[in-house]
């Protein structure tokens, strides 16, 4: 049994629905079902009555909320006090990321702390928005870059760094890069590649195309930018992309078209309000903001 499959089921009980609280976790609602039932047969005992509108606890699962409820509270009280042992003596600042910190420049900013702060180790760990979102709320971290379209609730401290637009790319010649821009929605009959499925740049792609109005075929699911831009400019398919991402890998092969109906994305450095911020952390956070008045032609749309 988990920490993290306690405050799972937490939030199903909360939402009374799988799909909500998957959302809100920032996972597929799959996921979400299977460490349910992880947990359910780890215990032995049913704890949630499952339909198609809604799930209610069982008197098993009562019981179970009440220990789930008062073991979350223990294990945060417990964080608190031993991160405040842990940090007397840190001089590591450990900062999660999604993978695009050379697209959006944010290396430049972690060069630019290390220089001042010779004294300070930085470790990035990179890996997806749940991922990233786990290893900062159990304080594996301490500060995160990450798509403000991830988060949820008042339990994050955001400062917003860089504004990007999802665009759709091309191979040239499409008929598509006769126009300035165009509507997703006559894009409707395009063969799509994606970035893998799953939380992040996937949901905002199928996001934008539901409300354009049609789902997408998407032909092939990849996990690197490069390779779908590669694939794309073999006229295999289109693509939904950051702009800046995109412009960072500058291939001629490939056009960019804007999309008429803006679906704008913000990639922030998060840290947790609860949490009281190290020297480290205020030393990092006035780093990013010095970095940001010096960028502002960059990192603006």
């Amino acid at each position: 049994m988990e920490i993290q499959q306690l405050k799972f089921f937490l939030e199903v009980v909360k939402y009374k629905h799988f799909t909500i609280a998957a959302s809100k976790l920032c996972i597929s609602q799959s996921s979400l079902s299977k460490r349910i039932k992880a947990l359910e047969n780890e215990l032995g005992v049913k704890l949630l009555e499952r339909s198609s509108r809604s799930v209610r606890l069982t008197e098993a699962g009562s019981e179970f909320l009440d220990f789930t409820i008062e073991t979350i509270e223990s294990y945060d009280k417990v964080q608190i006090k031993m991160n405040a042992y842990k940090e007397k003596n840190k001089k590591t600042l450990t900062i999660g990321t999604i993978p695009v910190m050379s697209q959006y420049g944010i290396t430049s900013l972690i060069a630019s702390f290390t220089k001042k702060y010779s004294d300070i180790d930085i470790n990035i760990i990179e890996a997806n928005s749940p991922e990233i979102l786990a290893l900062l709320d159990s304080s594996k971290i301490d500060l995160a870059f990450i798509r403000t379209i991830s988060l949820s609730g008042e339990e994050y401290k955001i400062n917003p760094l860089i504004d990007d637009e999802l665009v759709m790319i091309v191979p040239k010649g499409h008929p598509f890069t006769q126009n300035a821009c165009i509507d997703l929605s006559q894009a409707s009959g395009e063969n799509y590649i994606f970035l893998d499925s799953g939380p992040g740049m996937y949901d905002i792609c199928m996001e934008a195309c539901r409300i354009s109005g049609f789902k997408p075929r998407v032909l092939y699911e990849y996990s690197r930018i490069e390779t779908i831009i590669g694939v794309v400019s073999e006229g295999i398919g289109v693509a939904l992309l950051m702009r800046k991402v995109v412009e960072f890998f500058n291939n001629q092969d490939i056009e960019i078209i804007k999309l008429r109906q803006k679906f704008i994305t913000t990639i922030a450095l998060v840290s947790l309000s609860h949490k009281k911020s190290s020297n480290m952390m205020r030393k990092f956070s006035s780093c990013t903001e010095e970095w940001i008045k010096n960028n502002k032609s960059k990192i603006q749309l």
